[in-house]
């Protein structure tokens, strides 16, 4: 069973759709929007979605009138599941490397809510990597032992889900159903998107990316020698979150743009579809360099070529199915002769 076909087969109406929403991470806001289409898309009416900032969410969504509970309100989102048969886990890599403790608390809910409750749960396009923790693991067992359905979004995942439950089946990323929707809606979001940027043929679009302690790594410092060196090309380095939520990354690149006349810069501050369409638009003059999963997968589906750059088993992934002759670097491998290759 693919994503589509339980959209098509199952009665999905009367869920409650949780996900990392609400955080300003591009990747996880990417699939709550391609999400509430499909839903729209298959006139379902009775949908809440748990999100974080609801103060927010006019910035990076469109309004498909779905009702929202704020992350904050713990007893509005039990009363809710309560309320509604389903819940739908929509996608992300929740028990990988970046797995905590309420990634926990989420699969303890899913398990309660399954079989105290009887509520039906589904886990779409999700990821469980061997790359996770002992909590993760746990965790995973727990959400797998709690799940109607699930949908992997890869065969790691899929082989690591089908240890605890036989009704895991294998898709691609939800974002892959980009591809089925009508996104005429969203011109506007990409018109806005465009005003702040100058892209010409051969501009080399970079994004950087928090780590967790645990993680370090030099990609970083990497591309500040790219930049460096590569002054004659126009470059748009991006972080993938609001200015507000890394502070320090977007002040860092507020002075590379004054260092280098040819850099632009953005943080992720618009719907994640208007970087979908300018990609789509751009797709002859763009070469991208990004570690986020979400940003490799904009660029594949549009046929920009990119960095085959690995931080974790979920992007490891990734590049074997979209990429499988390319050679995967490891982020803990990357140096700027790499790089540099790649750009030439």
């Amino acid at each position: 069973m693919t994503i589509g076909e339980a959209f098509a087969q199952k009665d999905l109406d009367k869920s409650v759709l949780i996900g990392y929403y609400g955080g300003g991470n591009y990747g996880d806001e990417l699939l709550m929007e391609v999400l509430s289409n499909m839903f729209a898309k298959h006139n379902l009416k009775d949908i809440s979605i748990s999100y974080q900032t609801p103060d927010t969410f006019t910035k990076f969504h469109h309004n498909f009138g779905y009702s929202l509970i704020p992350l904050a309100d713990k007893i509005g989102l039990v009363k809710t599941i309560l309320k509604k048969k389903n819940i739908i886990i929509g996608g992300g890599g929740l028990w990988g490397m970046d797995v905590n403790f309420n990634i926990f608390l989420l699969s303890v809910l899913l398990f309660i809510s399954r079989w105290v409750f009887g509520k039906k749960v589904y886990l779409f396009g999700v990821g469980y990597y061997n790359s996770t923790t002992k909590l993760g693991h746990i965790s995973a067992f727990l959400a797998s032992k709690a799940a109607n359905v699930i949908v992997s979004r890869d065969e790691e995942a899929r082989g690591n889900f089908t240890k605890f439950n036989k009704n895991t089946h294998l898709d691609t990323d939800i974002a892959w159903y980009l591809r089925d929707l009508d996104l005429s809606a969203y011109q506007k979001d990409v018109d806005q998107l465009e005003k702040n940027l100058d892209i010409k043929p051969h501009t080399l679009f970079v994004t950087l990316r928090r780590f967790e302690k645990n993680n370090k790594n030099n990609y970083q410092s990497v591309i500040q020698q790219l930049v460096a060196t590569e002054t004659k090309r126009p470059v748009i380095v991006a972080i993938m979150e609001p200015a507000s939520v890394d502070p320090q990354g977007y002040k860092m690149l507020q002075q590379w743009q004054q260092q280098y006349p040819n850099i632009q810069i953005i943080d992720f501050s618009f719907n994640p579809l208007a970087l979908y369409l300018l990609f789509r638009q751009h797709s002859q003059d763009l070469t991208v360099i990004s570690p986020q999963f979400h940003v490799i997968i904009t660029a594949y589906l549009n046929g920009i070529t990119f960095f085959p750059l690995a931080y974790d088993n979920k992007v490891r992934e990734l590049i074997k199915v979209i990429a499988p002759k390319s050679q995967i670097v490891d982020i803990k491998a990357i140096d700027i002769e790499k790089v540099a290759a790649f750009v030439k």
